[in-house]
């Protein structure tokens, strides 16, 4: 890839080569796999391959980060957390990550960058390219067969990025319900974007 005035992302095996040694093996092989299923995602939707695949690639750099001390990291950023980031700090990991990606390896595009610090909830501004990471992050295999309703997440992803979001952040609303989970604030507001977009506009009484 050229590198001139317009910004464009690294290629991915520099980045891969770069973060490697201070992932666990397990983790490198999903990033692996979620590169992978983004990059047919990308080519299925016709979209920007070298940004997908970057966001893939750099959205766990700090996943296997211990929770307290993704919790330091963000509070040493002077990031706002909410309660449901400070109950479950795992939560933070994409923010955290997006901010040391951009510190350490010079990632700085800018739709990178909000794709992997929202990949776990999503987010309402994010374009067809984050929306190709994030399903590609949640429909793993190894997450599939964990949990066999993201099949028709998959499923879905193929005619519809958007579609396919909303279904799985149905999916994990009803989840969170079923086991007294708290729901990130970000994760309802994006739910309600795609909703709308989708043309329903319900409440309940």
């Amino acid at each position: 890839m050229m590198r001139g005035a317009t910004m464009r992302p690294m290629p991915d095996e520099d980045l891969r080569a770069r973060m490697a040694p201070e992932l666990p093996a397990g983790l490198l092989a999903h990033i692996d796999r979620v590169v992978a299923i983004a990059d047919g995602l990308a080519r299925w939707h016709g979209l920007d391959v070298a940004r997908v695949r970057q966001a893939a690639q750099g959205h766990d750099l700090v996943r296997a980060v211990e929770p307290a001390e993704l919790l330091r990291r963000a509070e040493a950023r002077g990031l706002a957390i909410d309660p449901v980031e400070r109950d479950e700090p795992v939560l933070l990991h994409g923010a955290i990550g997006a901010l040391e990606l951009a510190e350490r390896f010079g990632v700085d595009d800018g739709r990178v960058h909000l794709a992997i610090w929202w990949h776990t909830t999503g987010h309402p501004d994010y374009d067809a390219e984050a929306w190709a990471m994030f399903l590609a992050d949640k429909v793993d295999p190894h997450k599939v067969e964990r949990w066999p309703a993201l099949a028709e997440v998959r499923d879905l992803a193929e005619t519809s990025l958007e579609r396919a979001a909303l279904r799985y952040l149905d999916l994990r609303l009803v989840q969170a319900v079923d086991r007294r989970w708290g729901v990130h604030p970000m994760a309802t507001l994006t739910r309600n974007a795609l909703l709308r977009r989708q043309g329903f506009r319900g409440t309940a009484d």
